[in-house]
């Protein structure tokens, strides 16, 4: 096989568009900040577990993925999954039996998409209509929002089924409602949809990040009551294989199948769409193949299992993507 086989980044590159992929691409990183971050917290883990999963996992994905300008890393389907799974078995978000457990997920996700590699599994996804997977991603998104809606009224994240979620933002409204959380957030929203609606080309959500960085770094947070985030350790993670719980070994392997099947299913679908936009075709089993090594390599570093970004991957087009550089 010849380089470009093995490594389609190198097929893609364009001296025409090297300046568009790579501003996309940092702004694209920059935005990856709070959402991984984010969605580290849904999945259980602390903050800085989302980071991790935003490095190795993208560059094995870049490097090797046949489809041009599509998105990877930490996002919201399989993070939401495994924070309802933490929830059934009674595990704390963000507890040490957490951080343990979360990699040990990672890893049998993982293993579930070499078997559907093996078997060549993508086939399936054709059977797969479009508004039943609209709707499991709409029911995915409702979740998300209601477990981070306590974080702009200045509480924590909610954790749980629809059961438990609602009552926890009463009991925030209650117990610890801030105001200015309230107003930072509610106006951070409010321009990032104002910003899509009216200047689609402009990274104006890197602007609300930096925005809030400087409330943060300036002790205005800290001044309202705002809470923040924990501090991340500096440096790259320590690479090491989960540790494996035995106790629990059948119920994740339960619990990571379908969470392997919406990876395989939500991204497949996804990046074939993008693709056919494109005017090309992705290799199915060749994406299964890449989306196996990218969460081998997430859950070496502790991070959640990692899918696709139709969100990240429409931001890229907007700013001009064409190539894997992104």
């Amino acid at each position: 096989m010849t380089a470009k086989q093995i490594f389609p980044i190198c097929r893609d590159v364009s001296v025409k568009t090297l300046s568009k992929d790579i501003f996309a691409g940092v702004v694209i990183a920059l935005v990856s900040i709070p959402i991984s971050m984010g969605y580290a917290q849904v999945a259980g883990l602390p903050a800085r577990f989302g980071l991790y999963g935003s490095v190795f996992p993208i560059l094995i994905f870049g490097l090797l993925s046949s489809t041009r300008r599509f998105v990877f890393g930490v996002d919201a389907a399989p993070a939401a999954l495994v924070g309802a799974f933490l929830a059934e078995q009674g595990i704390e978000s963000g507890s040490a039996e957490a951080v343990t457990l979360v990699p040990m997920m990672t890893l049998a996700v993982a293993l579930w998409l070499g078997v559907m590699y093996i078997f060549g599994a993508g086939r399936i996804v054709k059977y797969i209509s479009t508004p039943v997977m609209g709707g499991f991603i709409s029911g995915i998104s409702v979740t998300i929002i209601l477990m981070q809606v306590p974080k702009i009224l200045g509480g924590t994240s909610g954790t749980g089924e629809l059961a438990e979620l609602v009552p926890h933002i009463v009991g925030t409204c209650a117990e610890s409602f801030n105001p200015a959380s309230l107003v930072m957030g509610g106006t951070a929203l409010a321009l990032l949809l104002a910003g899509k609606k009216l200047a689609p080309r402009l990274p104006l959500s890197v602007a609300v990040m930096a925005a809030g960085a400087v409330i943060g770094y300036t002790g205005l947070a800290d001044k309202y009551g705002v809470r923040r985030l924990a501090s991340v350790e500096k440096g790259l993670p320590a690479w090491s294989l989960p540790h494996i719980e035995l106790s629990m070994i059948s119920d994740v392997i339960r619990a990571s199948l379908p969470i392997a099947l919406v990876i395989m299913s939500e991204t497949l679908l996804a990046s074939g769409s993008t693709a056919a936009k494109d005017g090309e075709m992705i290799d199915s089993k060749q994406e299964i193949f890449v989306y196996t090594l990218g969460n081998i390599a997430a859950a070496l570093v502790g991070c959640c299992p990692v899918n696709g970004s139709v969100s990240r991957t429409s931001m890229g087009g907007q700013l001009g993507a064409r190539s894997h550089i992104i």
